[in-house]
């Protein structure tokens, strides 16, 4: 059924990735699916921004996060399960729309982001997401 299954997380934030991971991993094992878990940092390309840093700050943060997903990975992800790591640079729903094509995606599986007060509505990237994806979305509560 599902060959490609990608899934964005913000590592640092449980919310984007929890029930999506169960999710995840669920379709993947069954499926015989491979698992792509991306997170995304920001770009700091921008003149206003890039000046408050030093010139090689993305670099260095990207290295970073390149670590931490890793680690993400062997502590949240089971051993049977095929996996792709994916670090992108840029705006976070068009780095996951363009991670979708490349890898030839079946699915995206993705929380929406929201507190309670937003309870009824979709955060902004993932909303962009569903919008925009050339493939099937799902999205977690």
């Amino acid at each position: 059924m599902f060959k490609d299954i990608l899934l964005p997380v913000e590592i640092s934030d449980p919310t984007t990735w929890k029930k999506a991971l169960e999710t995840a991993v669920y379709l993947a094992r069954n499926c015989g699916a491979r698992l792509h878990v991306m997170t995304v940092v920001p770009s700091f390309d921008y003149p206003v921004v890039e000046n408050f840093f030093p010139v090689d700050f993305e670099a260095k943060a990207r290295e970073q996060v390149n670590k931490e997903l890793h680690a993400f990975v062997a502590e949240h992800l089971p051993e049977d399960i095929s996996v792709q790591t994916i670090i992108a640079v840029g705006s976070i729903y068009e780095q996951i729309l363009e991670t979708a094509k490349e890898i030839k995606s079946d699915l995206i599986i993705m929380t929406r982001k929201g507190g309670p007060r937003r309870h009824y509505l979709l955060g902004s990237n993932a909303n962009k997401v569903i919008n925009h994806a050339e493939t099937a979305v799902l999205v977690l509560e």
